[in-house]
């Protein structure tokens, strides 16, 4: 059966040990910005790692501003074995005093115990037993730079990016697998040693089978601290317990800028140039691309990925980096005494036969090239093509628009996410939206237009229907009264007083049949007689009909004929009656005095009539039933007069519309095609549809009296 030790190294080597919670991932890509080795990958729904690219510097765990970013830790794993009371070391990474606060180093040993690890021992230890191999490797021939193997994200980086600074490395294992070979040759190679680190690429360490011999487990200070209160432990309120094992003078400032340098017992000088020492991610990588190009010839290049391992990921701890460098130097100093020297030669002496020598791999992960004409490809979607476009904004995570397509042409980024390409596209899908809306709005009231034509015509059809009907049943009767009417008179004396009532029969029975009239034109189809007619000439005529009319003396007719006109199919007799019941209207509502105004023009195949007069206006809940027939305003009037003229104009194929303004008078527009030459030959089918029906009425009615 497989150790716990064993499945938990074949888990993390089959998977990434950082982990994403794209419920809480906002897609910022600040993490694609921070990450140094492109090992976060953009997919359309959420954001993955790569774990063959990671190097684990922790910088997108610490850095995510929702905390999405997370880590498999082996807390629970190191709990079980304290809990199966086997024999478990904690070993601390020499960065611990910057993580404790108002706790005694003593203390934090004393706490490590009371949750059950059985010694504590500083990892330090490991840095003093390492110290003198690098001081041997350096004064020997060295023929390149030597860059030390201290940092595990510099060597998963070099081993992963830049495979030809491998032989760069310094062959020495680290303070961390140091001090794991020291607990395991004092304890036993039966004993479980746990360290706890800042740093998360201690745990990636552990992949390496030259090296997994150390440490069984590696945890964090955070992962301590929540140990400690699910515990109830407060190491502020406990007492003290010394360390275990070697002590450590000179390896406790390992920790700080340039510590392991100066744990060797060097000084260096700028001026020199022998040793370099850099740290942080820009400088760190920027010093490896530089000495990969042959610009940097340094004896020894002192790297750490952080600013320095107190400003671990995993420290955790408001006082600052300064503030942390100098808690470790004063507990370094601490340390020195007149036993020092003495107890460095002790560990030399009992632990000089530990094998402190490593090898390393390439494991190059290396990302397709795209070609030139693939870039292009992706800025050209994005709208990003060089020289006009190209942002570089850093939005999507990456340096340069150009960075970001060969990202893209790489498989580990999407072309949408980028934040100009979508604030553009967002604003052409909502034009296009606002477009639809435009259409839809006006398809809509095109259908309540039509709509509204609909049930007039059904209302006409009904209308003309009746009317035929009831003309033709009416005529017969005021036929008689209106020949038994004139007899009596003709009975009577001159002087006869009731020949008065007997005028008045005769004349109400006119107008009756005036009325008549009126219903038999508006339910019969009159057939149209088209030809060739000049709206001007027509409107010149039907003015000419009324100007000498007594209603029109008082009234000023004001004319703004477009000249030019062209020339309309239209039937002139039965159009000169539409403006001629319309321009009667507007004298009638403007009681003979104001002014009226016909104006006709030409646009797009259609001329238009404009009657427009300074009368009272039209109410709005009026105009709706303007064209109705039987409603009027007028004390003795019909209300047949606007309703035959819609019929006809509408046979023509137009339409007439009414715009009206309470107190600034109404104007009646009159819309006819030019191109009507099949109104000649038949109406357009929705314009005759009621007078289809009125015939059909009025045919069924004359047959109803050819029965009798």
């Amino acid at each position: 059966m497989n150790t716990v030790r064993e499945l938990m190294t074949e888990k993390c080597r089959g998977g990434s040990r950082v982990e994403v919670n794209n419920r809480k991932c906002r897609r910022c890509f600040y993490c694609v910005q921070l990450c140094p080795a492109k090992a976060i990958k953009l997919e359309k729904e959420s954001i993955r790692i790569i774990p063959e690219r990671c190097i684990l510097c922790g910088n997108c765990i610490t850095g995510c501003p929702h905390r999405a970013m997370t880590y498999q830790s082996d807390a629970a794993t190191v709990k079980a074995l304290i809990e199966s009371s086997e024999d478990v070391v904690a070993c601390l990474d020499p960065s611990f005093p910057a993580f404790l606060e108002l706790v005694s180093p003593g203390g934090f040993s004393y706490a490590l115990k009371a949750l059950g690890f059985k010694e504590v021992w500083e990892g330090a230890a490991g840095a003093e037993l390492i110290a003198m191999p690098y001081r041997k490797l350096l004064a020997g021939d060295v023929k390149q730079p030597v860059i030390s193997s201290f940092c595990p994200v510099i060597v998963m980086y070099i081993e992963k990016y830049l495979p030809q600074l491998i032989d760069n490395i310094a062959p020495i294992v680290s303070p961390m697998i140091a001090a794991g070979r020291m607990i395991k040759k004092v304890k036993g190679a039966g004993c479980k040693v746990v360290y706890i680190s800042p740093c998360l690429a201690r745990m990636g360490e552990l992949d390496s089978d030259e090296v997994a011999d150390a440490i069984d487990h590696v945890i964090t200070f955070r992962d301590v601290r929540l140990m400690f209160a699910e515990a109830g432990i407060n190491p502020r309120n406990i007492a003290e317990a010394p360390f275990d094992g070697a002590g450590s003078a000179l390896g406790r400032i390992i920790p700080v800028i340039g510590g392991l340098n100066r744990s060797l017992g060097h000084s260096f000088d700028v001026l020199v140039g022998e040793v370099s020492v850099a740290y942080g991610r820009r400088r760190v990588m920027g010093a490896l691309n530089q000495l990969a190009q042959g610009s940097i010839q340094a004896k020894f290049l002192d790297l750490v990925f952080c600013d320095g391992c107190v400003d671990g990921p995993f420290i955790e701890r408001e006082l600052g980096v300064l503030g942390r460098r100098q808690v470790v130097s004063r507990y370094a100093n601490a340390g020195f005494n007149s036993t020092t020297a003495h107890m460095l030669q002790h560990i030399q002496k009992d632990y000089g036969d530990i094998n402190v020598s490593r090898t390393y791999r390439p494991g190059v992960e290396k990302l397709p090239d795209p070609t030139e004409n693939e870039i292009r490809n992706v800025l050209k979607k994005i709208n990003k093509l060089p020289p006009h476009n190209n942002l570089d904004c850093r939005a999507c995570g990456y340096k340069t628009c150009r960075e970001k397509a060969v990202a893209v042409g790489q498989g580990i980024s999407e072309a949408e996410y980028c934040l100009p390409y979508l604030l553009e596209e967002s604003k052409r899908i909502y034009q296009q939206l606002e477009r639809s809306h435009k259409q839809l709005q006006q398809s809509l009231q095109e259908l309540e237009q039509a709509q509204f034509q609909l049930i007039r015509t059904e209302k006409l059809a009904a209308l003309g229907q009746l009317a035929a009907g009831v003309a033709h049943e009416i005529n017969n009767p005021l036929g008689t009264i209106t020949i038994y009417a004139h007899i009596l008179k003709r009975s009577l004396e001159s002087d006869d007083p009731r020949g008065e009532d007997i005028d008045l029969i005769i004349s109400e029975a006119a107008r009756t049949k005036e009325i008549v009239q009126g219903l038999l034109s508006f339910a019969r189809e009159t057939k149209l007689k088209p030809g060739e007619t000049n709206i001007n000439d027509l409107i010149e005529e039907t003015l000419g009909l009324i100007v000498n009319q007594v209603l029109f003396q008082n009234i000023k007719i004001k004319k703004n004929l477009q000249a030019d006109m062209p020339m309309v199919f239209a039937d002139a007799t039965q159009l000169k009656q539409v403006f001629l019941n319309i321009i009667l209207n507007a004298a009638q509502a403007m009681a003979g005095k104001g002014s009226l105004t016909v104006t006709t023009s030409q646009d797009s195949g259609v001329i238009t009539v404009r009657i427009k007069d300074t009368g009272p206006g039209i109410p709005p809940e009026i105009i709706g039933k303007l064209f109705n027939p039987f409603f009027t305003t007028k004390e003795k009037g019909t209300g047949l007069g606007l309703a035959i003229s819609y019929g006809i104009v509408e046979r023509h194929s137009g339409k007439i519309d009414v715009e009206a303004e309470l107190g600034k008078g109404s104007t009646f527009i009159i819309s006819l095609p030019v191109d009507g030459k099949a109104i000649g030959i038949t109406a357009r089918a929705d314009g005759l549809a009621a007078n289809q029906n009125i015939n059909t009425g009025r045919r069924n009615y004359g047959k109803k009296n050819s029965n009798h």
